[in-house]
């Protein structure tokens, strides 16, 4: 008898949990079941964090990109790919070491150092040495250095003089939140028919940085994680007894300080300013690159991000009416 109830509870807890995953996004915080949804599009958008719209999410108190980084570094985030799929969906996990890793040349201890005037170096040696990028780059010398005479000055930098030295590229840097200069916000802009009520229900943040080689959007996708896993984290910080601790996940307020609203609660409440990047189409093409595509210009694609922009506005004013 026992084990006929104990059969039953347990399949009723699986059918149970099968169906909370087949009715709605498993990686979603709104949990909008399917058949709820009259209208649902997934939409990116970066948002400009050297922007003065979005200067709270990057104050000298407090920073989402050095959270993020903090996050990862202590394993309580992970990081996910996008050549497979969409982001989203999360199907291709990138290992932290992977995507926290700037460059994959040289590491310190391979190298002299930094450079110095005042020592002497053999051909062959390896200096650390700031390159025309603003990276720091291992460069070889390839002649010898003496050190300059007691009381002399020291020597001029050898590395201005390209017959003297060998650029081996970037060091073996970590990522950290001065390389960040954005985010990419990947949603659901859903249509409760139930509720009557247009819900974007985050899923996914990118890491946003500076390519020099896009001519066009000089953007380059780092990696991505999961805001619902993101959002786990920023409220167990925003509970700490520790007010630094507190503090890391404040967004800073510039009107009233004191409504201590966290990250969550200002990508809640829509306090960003996010340029369309990308809406929900068969080809997977951003719209930049659609425009490219059928010969079109960069500046055009522009206007129609915008023009994007009006026309999910005017789709949810028109849903109100349903």
């Amino acid at each position: 008898m026992k084990a006929v109830s104990f059969i039953s509870v347990w399949l009723l807890v699986s059918v149970t949990a099968f169906a909370q995953d087949t009715i709605s996004n498993p990686n979603s915080i709104e949990k909008i079941p399917y058949y709820e949804q009259l209208y649902r599009f997934r939409v990116s958008r970066v948002i400009d964090l050297n922007e003065k719209g979005n200067a709270g999410f990057s104050s000298r108190k407090s920073s989402i990109a050095k959270l993020i980084i903090d996050l990862l570094s202590e394993g309580k985030l992970h990081t996910f790919g996008s050549n497979t799929g969409d982001p989203a969906d999360f199907r291709e996990p990138v290992a932290d070491t992977t995507a926290l890793n700037m460059g994959t040349n040289y590491v310190r201890s391979q190298t002299q150092g930094d450079w110095s005037g005042t020592r002497a170096y053999l051909g062959g040696d390896m200096v650390i040495y700031p390159g025309d990028d603003g990276e720091s780059h291992a460069f070889r010398l390839r002649n010898n250095v003496d050190a300059p005479a007691r009381g002399a000055s020291p020597n001029p930098n050898p590395l201005t003089n390209s017959a003297n030295w060998e650029d081996l590229g970037p060091m073996n840097v970590r990522l950290n939140s001065q390389n960040i200069i954005g985010l990419e916000l990947i949603e659901d802009v859903v249509f409760d028919k139930r509720r009557s009520r247009l819900y974007y229900d985050i899923l996914a943040l990118g890491i946003v940085l500076e390519d020099p080689n896009n001519a066009a959007e000089k953007l380059a996708y780092r990696f991505y994680i999961s805001y619902k896993e993101f959002t786990k984290e920023v409220k167990r910080i925003a509970h700490s007894k520790d007010l630094v601790e507190r503090q890391r996940v404040l967004w800073q307020n510039r009107y009233n300080p004191s409504e201590s609203k966290t990250f969550i609660d200002a990508f809640k409440l829509r306090l960003f300013h996010g340029v369309i990047r990308k809406v929900e189409n068969p080809d997977d093409a951003t719209i930049q690159a659609i425009y490219a595509n059928n010969g079109r210009s960069f500046s055009e694609s522009v206007f129609e991000r915008w023009e994007t922009e009006m026309t999910l506005m005017e789709k949810e004013h028109n849903l109100w009416e349903y």
